[in-house]
């Protein structure tokens, strides 16, 4: 049953926070339409194999610094680099990297405010009340389909337009469909895999503190949908996990593993940004 909702929660998303995120990695980071699909390709492989390399090492990554490094990356080095839209580079930039901090103190002020709310509780109440996990996981899923799956589709949207030679960028249904479906099946074969690292080794969750990391991220990453950020959902989920540890019991956070995963964050950007490039000198040996 949870899995089914996550999934129509985030297939829900875009129809109700707007596909901003979309049209900022479609429209706002380079000229595509002026490009050719050749580099718009060569950028999605680029990043995928970013994202697939951090998988197989079993550590979180952040998809929006994967995906633009690798844009700029294989736009750089040639004649693409005169259509890069950087102000769109530094949306991005803030988003996914203020949305570390934003986590954190938003995962600590939702368990301290979940915390004093509970005290007057009886624990029967309290142990009932934590059947609000299904709505926090349903508002956090409803940002990952305005956030995270809309990456994806911003992309094919901009592939769409290149192929109907039309330049007016819209997000079609079928694209944000195709994204949501494609995350349906990514949680099911590396979904749980990758929790595992983002929740267990980070801390030891309890209810209580499920229910205010996951309303933590979930406002965290709605927020940056209706503005058009794009920010990663795993990254943000963890920032908000780290703050509700350090505020519950901060001797139980498995540190360790905690710069483990900023590094792997950190070595995202030059990794994407390499990996992009090379694609991009392909295409255009190619």
């Amino acid at each position: 049953m949870a899995y089914w909702l996550i999934v129509a929660a985030a297939f829900a998303g875009p129809f109700v926070f707007g596909t901003a995120v979309a049209t900022t990695l479609g429209a706002g980071i380079a000229d595509y339409g002026s490009l050719g699909p050749g580099l718009l390709l060569a950028a999605v492989l680029a990043s995928l194999v970013t994202v697939l390399l951090a998988y197989m090492a079993r550590v979180p990554t952040s998809m929006s610094l994967a995906l633009v490094s690798a844009m700029v990356g294989s736009l750089l080095p040639g004649p693409g680099a005169s259509t890069i839209h950087w102000p769109g580079v530094l949306k991005v930039a803030v988003s996914a990297g203020g949305s570390i901090f934003i986590g954190f103190a938003a995962g600590a002020v939702a368990f301290v405010a979940l915390r004093f709310l509970l005290r007057p509780v009886t624990r029967a109440l309290g142990d009932r009340l934590m059947h609000l996990q299904y709505a926090s996981v349903a508002l956090l899923a409803l940002g990952y389909g305005a956030n995270d799956a809309e990456k994806m589709a911003g992309l094919m949207a901009a592939a769409g337009s290149l192929h109907a030679g039309s330049h007016a960028f819209s997000v079609p249904l079928w694209a944000l469909a195709a994204s949501v479906a494609a995350f349906a099946v990514g949680m099911a074969f590396g979904g749980v895999r990758i929790a595992k690292t983002v929740g267990g080794k980070l801390f030891t969750i309890r209810p209580e503190h499920a229910l205010a990391f996951q309303s933590a991220a979930g406002c965290t990453v709605v927020g940056a949908a209706l503005m058009g950020g794009p920010l990663s959902t795993t990254e943000t989920t963890a920032s908000a996990i780290i703050g509700v540890g350090t505020v519950a019991r901060p001797r139980r956070v498995h540190w360790p593993a905690v710069r483990r995963i900023l590094a792997a964050w950190l070595i995202t950007i030059p990794a994407g940004f390499a990996i992009g490039a090379v694609a991009g000198f392909i295409v255009r040996v190619i």
